[in-house]
Order: structure tokens, then C-alpha cells, then sequence
């Protein structure tokens, strides 16, 4: 989890480059590259050595930031980016455990009998893990993608899938919570909120330090 927050704050913030000649460090990176990396190394964390999963959470952030900008491309709005979370980051997570997955520890979890042959690629399994994480994913996409298209879908045929316009341009803050302040906008500045809201930003300049 640490070693995907950290990496989302910094490689996201040079894949994003200098704004003004200067870079920008987002903290939304930081929360979501720390629940990428969470998700990352659950499917494989009874498996692996505590190195896989610094390493596993470090490539998440590869998974997270470039699963972000896919979604920017293909103009799909996810407003808390679960699917670049939980959907590619745990899909990623499922597969690192054909590679990561240690004799000693896949004895000790699972079927000492079977340790040879389940062990990850990395530690000389013959790739029945990778083959069954494969399989697993595709199981995993078959059975929530059916049922999601016939609850939502059913919804979506009631009318019962979207609140009203007005709603959606106030905000349900205001209509479920009753939130009317902390979100306004103030005059003569634009605010970002293509994550999670306004976000807390820090500019790092060339001359060392930072401003938040």
C-alpha cells in the first residue's frame, strides 16, 4: 500500500508535467495509490514475501494512473475511479499471484502436495497459478457483469437509475445530507474536481520546497 501511494504521488505527477514550469503533486493520488496497492496484494498477501508486496504495490501505480487516463480517453465518468481500483488494480493483483507466490508460502496457506506446481512463475511453478488466476478474472467479469446488467439495466427500465435533472445539478450532498456550503466556488477562480472534489494540491518548485 505505501509503496503505491508514494508511487502514484510522484510518477503521477511527472506523467501530468510542469503546470506554470512547475510540478504538481496531487494527494488524491496518494489515497488512491494506497487503496490500489491494497487491492493489489490482497488476492496474493497469504503467498507472497513482504518484498512481492512492495513490489506488487509498486506496479499497481502503473495500473491505477494508466486505468485513470484510459478512462479520460474512452470519456467514461467514474467519479470515485473505482474501476481504475478495484477493477484493474484487483485484476492485476489476481495475476501478480501466478508470478509472486512462493513455494514455502503456498505450502504453508493452501496444499503442501501441490507447492511445487502452484507456485508462482518466479519461483518455479509450472503456471497452473497463472492459468487459474486467468480463468478466475474471466469468471469473476462473467458472473458481476451479468447480474449488473440486470439489476441496473431493470432500474434503468423503472426509471429508477438516476435521480432528477435539478438533483444532479445541486448535488445530492444537498438532497440526501443537506449540505448547502463548503462546495461553492469562488468568484473568479475555477476549482478541479476531477477526482474526489476539491483536492488538495502541493507545488513542488524548482528551487527546492514546496507550497501547499
Amino acid at each position: 500500500a505505501g509503496s503505491g501511494g508514494v508511487g502514484c504521488l510522484f510518477i503521477g505527477s511527472l506523467l501530468d508535467g510542469k503546470v506554470d514550469g512547475q510540478y504538481v503533486l496531487k494527494l488524491g493520488n496518494v489515497q488512491n495509490g494506497l487503496l490500489g496497492g491494497l487491492v493489489a496484494v490482497t488476492a496474493s498477501c497469504s503467498v507472497i514475501e513482504p518484498y512481492g508486496a512492495f513490489i506488487i504495490g509498486f506496479l499497481s501505480c502503473f495500473v491505477y494512473l494508466g486505468a485513470v487516463k484510459a478512462l479520460d480517453a474512452l470519456r467514461i465518468d467514474d467519479v470515485v475511479l473505482a474501476i481504475p481500483v478495484h477493477l484493474c488494480c484487483g485484476c492485476f493483483g489476481v495475476l501478480m499471484s501466478g508470478l509472486f507466490a512462493t513455494k514455502e508460502n503456498y505450502s504453508s496457506a493452501y496444499y503442501s502436495a501441490r507447492a511445487d506446481k502452484c507456485a508462482g512463475l518466479f519461483y518455479g511453478g509450472d503456471g497452473s497459478s497463472m492459468a487459474a488466476a486467468v480463468v478466475f478474472i474471466f469468471a469473476i467479469v462473467a458472473w458481476v457483469g451479468t447480474w449488473s446488467c440486470i439489476v441496473f439495466g431493470t432500474l434503468s427500465s423503472m426509471s429508477l437509475l438516476r435521480v432528477e435533472g435539478q438533483v444532479e445539478e445541486e448535488g445530492m450532498d444537498k438532497s440526501e445530507h443537506g449540505v448547502t456550503t463548503g462546495y461553492q466556488q469562488p468568484k473568479g477562480e475555477d476549482m478541479d474536481h476531477s477526482e474526489h472534489g476539491p483536492s488538495l494540491e502541493v507545488t513542488v518548485k524548482n528551487g527546492g520546497g514546496s507550497n501547499l
